[in-house]
């Protein structure tokens, strides 16, 4: 493995080693065995902490080194990225490296501006200009890795990325278009900011992983011509941010002045959203098909559907359906088919209840969650949870909208698709039924949607497989219909009864 203390001393010009193209650093990077990869990343972030910690270094070898490590070193990161949105087990440990990148990056590149700006004769090059739009880059990375993680970005992270934005309005190239690296579409600080904010007005506590990258991926395109402006313009839909106060972007309300407020069109930019809309109808654009083949087009057109509610004038509260009642209960909750099924089994219910979880509000067709414990891990979109309390026993729902709080508990919403679900046991054809799969079966008397229901593991649900159903000492031939719905680990099917079978 490379020493990559001696990587940057060479940059900057402490010793006489002649040092490694960038482009030679990257080819090894993706070269590298597995276990000295993620310590390679490791050491990176160590070395990039430690010059931002050396307050003597000249603004000039500062720039090299960090320009030239950024470079050098980028696809490291974007590697590590894909392997935890890909659910990868073994990186879910390197989170706390991935932001840390990206945060002591956007420190270094905040102390060449810094240094610039105390400079006796400033004279603005390349160099800083790259410099500044790496910095908002990294910046609003951690805006949009706390979206993927249910989190709102905190002011802190705002209030940097303000900053650094001030500073290339300061200088009048915030509209300049430049490469952040050799093989990234160029974009502009204005650009870079526009995006954040509306991927932050997207709403992302209820959008699925793939589908926060795929709204990222969009507004590369979209926001290409919108512009910020420092006064509003004549038509009431707007978003405003204020580069003096540490508040994250919003729709524009009555009384949203000042001097630091910027304003951007929300007509703008949902009629570019009404051209992509269109777009998609014919075909699912090719680079999107490469970025994110994970989503059909039909789920990049039911995307584009949320896009336009939550970007609409009302900011998405036409949503809402039905009113809720605030309550305060504690409820015994599981999350999971598996642990769902134990928990009915084992005959548990809301007198065995835990502080962990507490009912917040409750509505005819969901409920809202906080849960103040710490396995955050097991919460995910599309996931089944099975909830307790004293008033409403055995229901059972999906979670839509998670928002993990900065002060600390997660918010869970939940819609409500049954009541007093079954365990039902499941066996393949030709097996031992005496230990058969868990599922749950709802009659359709307990079922929200007025049809019966029958919840499985996801790895079953084929069209045309048969199984035994195994119930209350009873045993059938079944054979699943089709796939009704998939949700995260379980599918709900629909199937037809063949014949009686002996146990």
């Amino acid at each position: 493995m490379f020493d990559l203390k001696a990587f940057i001393g060479s940059v900057m010009g402490r010793n006489g080693s002649q040092h490694a193209s960038a482009a030679t650093v990257t080819q090894l990077a993706q070269n590298l065995p597995e276990a000295e990869f993620h310590s390679a990343f490791i050491d990176i972030i160590k070395a990039i902490s430690r010059l931002n910690s050396d307050m003597d270094v000249p603004l000039k070898e500062r720039l090299q080194a960090l320009l030239y490590v950024d470079e050098a070193s980028y696809t490291f990161h974007e590697k590590i990225c894909a392997e935890l949105l890909d659910n990868n087990a073994r990186s879910q440990s390197y989170l706390p490296s991935i932001l840390s990148y990206w945060s002591e990056l956007s420190n270094g590149y905040q102390l060449c501006i810094r240094q610039f700006q105390r400079s006796k004769n400033p004279q603005l090059d390349d160099d800083i200009k790259l410099a500044t739009l790496r910095a908002l880059h990294h910046q609003l990375g951690l805006v949009k890795w706390s979206a993927l993680r249910y989190l709102t970005a905190d002011a802190t992270t705002w209030q940097q990325a303000y900053h650094i934005y001030a500073f290339t309005e300061a200088q009048h190239f915030q509209r300049e278009m430049l490469r952040i690296y050799p093989k990234h579409e160029a974009a502009s600080a204005e650009g870079l900011l526009i995006a954040a904010a509306m991927l932050h007005l997207a709403q992302t506590d209820n959008l699925l992983p793939q589908e926060i990258e795929g709204v990222s991926h969009l507004l590369i395109g979209m926001v290409r011509d919108v512009k910020l402006q420092e006064e509003p313009a004549a038509s009431e839909f707007q978003y405003v941010l204020n580069l003096n106060q540490a508040l994250a972007p919003q729709l524009l309300r009555r009384g949203t002045i000042g001097k630091g407020c910027r304003y951007w069109s929300g007509e703008s930019v949902l009629n570019r959203l009404a051209d992509l809309m269109l777009a998609f109808d014919q075909q699912t654009p090719e680079n999107l098909k490469r970025a994110l083949p994970t989503l059909d087009r039909q789920a990049w057109q039911n995307l584009l559907d949320k896009l336009a509610t939550r970007w609409s004038q009302d900011g998405g509260k036409s949503m809402r359906r039905h009113e809720r009642t605030i309550t305060f209960a504690n409820s015994l909750v599981e999350v999971g088919l598996e642990r769902i099924t134990l928990a009915i089994k084992l005959n548990r219910n809301s007198e065995e209840r835990v502080d962990n979880w507490k009912v917040n509000d409750i509505s005819d067709t969901g409920m809202g969650l906080v849960y103040l414990g710490r396995n955050v891990d097991g919460l995910k979109l599309g996931r089944l949870i099975w909830v307790s309390t004293e008033s409403q026993n055995s229901t059972l729902g999906v979670i839509r909208r998670i928002q993990r709080l900065s002060e600390g508990g997660t918010k869970v919403g939940v819609e409500v698709i049954a009541y007093s679900p079954l365990v039902v046991g499941l066996s393949e054809m030709h097996t031992d039924t005496s230990n058969p799969l868990a599922a749950l079966y709802v009659t359709q008397a307990n079922a929200k949607c007025g049809e019966r229901m029958l919840l499985i593991p996801q790895r079953l649900a084929e069209a045309g497989r048969t199984l035994i159903f195994s119930a209350n000492a009873k045993a059938y031939q079944i054979r699943i219909k089709a796939c009704l719905a998939k949700l995260e680990e379980t599918a709900q099917v629909d199937f037809e009864t063949l014949e009686r079978v002996n146990t």
